[in-house]
């Protein structure tokens, strides 16, 4: 520790203590009126370090007190490797929030010998820390990915902003809808702005209207994982109006089966293809959706834009001749957002990076004992998703 020396150690039971008096003879310069301030003495700071074996390390360390006569402040010198407001050095916060990655609280507190709560405050903390030192830098961002995550009856609903080509978290805070990324978006100089060329959120309007408003420049790509939830929404309402209709005996055939209309072809048993043949037979309007929404799954599938939008077309075509209404109103709102649908074939950008955080959301609350605020989760997702900021470790 620059500054400082040891002046003693001692070892009793299972516990180290290290002994530090402050030996510089810097002239600390006040961060108001950066005129000299005067030392008043000096005080014992109790530090635990990461522990050595079946050892508790803990440094006593003489910290001076300043003044500045000038402005009335006081001060005290904390060594660098001493985190500015925990009790512990950054090398013990750093190894906390390294094995938080791979295991929980509750174990790391048994290994350190820590309260799970410390455990916690230190790996927000010392990932607050790096935050600050390192913050996301928007510059050159191409490809953004826009969507709204549910956690639970306590923190409802957040809004998400990641980089769409790295997966690297960019946005995280509480609500959904128009106004949720406002402060995103605001947060973004011009020249940020110009760089962006594609976003691509679902087919809600809320956030449709938020880059019209901000980003009127940009291409908006419609997120085929939702595009196919909604035919899946209305192959559900055609087999819900369908089983009204239906005898006792063709009912039984139908209820309960929903997972069958909505499960891929190529993804069905060969017992499960012949029990939806037989469904399928004897029903001819489940028979069209389910062929409807494979046809639109197939569109997807194409690697060629001009085969993609060319079968997008038929495929609005067959919807809109259909005498299913569900159907018939999906193909109207799709026909009146083409180009947003075609983008992705243009762009190939989709929000399974989104999708697929719900796994690194639930680890993160396994971990952390539940999710302490949506802060801590923003910090612990970008520890997950940039390597630039888990390098300063």
């Amino acid at each position: 520790m620059k500054g400082w020396r040891t002046s003693a150690s001692d070892c009793t039971g299972n516990q180290i203590v290290v002994k530090y008096e402050f030996v510089s003879s810097e002239a600390f310069r006040c961060r108001l009126c950066n005129r000299r301030m005067q030392r008043r003495g000096s005080r014992q700071l109790s530090v635990v370090d990461t522990p050595y074996m079946q050892y508790d390390i803990e440094l006593q360390i003489e910290t001076p007190c300043l003044y500045c006569p000038h402005c009335s402040k006081y001060a005290v010198v904390r060594p660098q490797c001493i985190h500015p407001k925990r009790c512990m050095t950054l090398r013990l916060m750093g190894n906390i929030a390294r094995l938080m990655q791979e295991t929980s609280a509750r174990l790391l507190s048994r290994l350190f010998r820590l309260s799970q709560s410390s455990i916690l405050r230190a790996d927000k903390d010392i990932l607050t820390l790096l935050d600050e030192v390192r913050p996301i830098c928007m510059d050159g961002r191409r490809a953004l990915i826009i969507d709204e995550k549910y956690l639970g009856s306590d923190k409802k609903f957040v809004t998400c902003v990641i980089d769409g080509g790295t997966g690297e978290i960019l946005w995280l805070k509480e609500g959904k809808g128009k106004a949720s990324p406002d402060g995103f978006f605001r947060s973004l100089t011009p020249e940020q702005k110009e760089d962006i060329e594609v976003v691509s959120i679902d087919r809600g309007n809320a956030y449709l209207k938020a880059l019209r408003e901000h980003l009127p420049h940009v291409s908006i790509s419609f997120d085929p994982f939702h595009i196919i939830k909604n035919v899946n929404d209305a192959v559900d309402e055609v087999r819900r109006e369908l089983c009204k209709s239906l005898e006792k005996e063709e009912k039984k055939l139908v209820k309960g089966k929903l997972y069958l209309f909505l499960c891929g072809e190529e993804n069905l048993s060969d017992d499960k293809r012949e029990e939806l043949d037989k469904i399928l037979q004897i029903n001819q309007p489940l028979q069209e959706a389910y062929l409807l929404k494979e046809k639109l799954r197939l569109v997807f599938q194409f690697s060629s834009f001009k085969k993609c939008a060319t079968a997008f077309g038929d495929w609005i075509a067959l919807a809109e001749a259909s005498t299913l209404k569900p159907f018939n109103r999906l193909a109207k709102t799709l026909s009146k957002h083409a180009q947003q649908v075609l983008n992705f074939f243009r762009y190939r950008l989709t929000s399974g990076r989104i999708e697929g955080m719900n796994s690194m959301i639930a680890r993160i609350q396994l971990k952390t004992r539940g999710l302490p605020s949506v802060d801590y989760l923003r910090l612990k997702l970008r520890q997950l998703t940039s390597p630039s900021f888990t390098r300063l470790f």
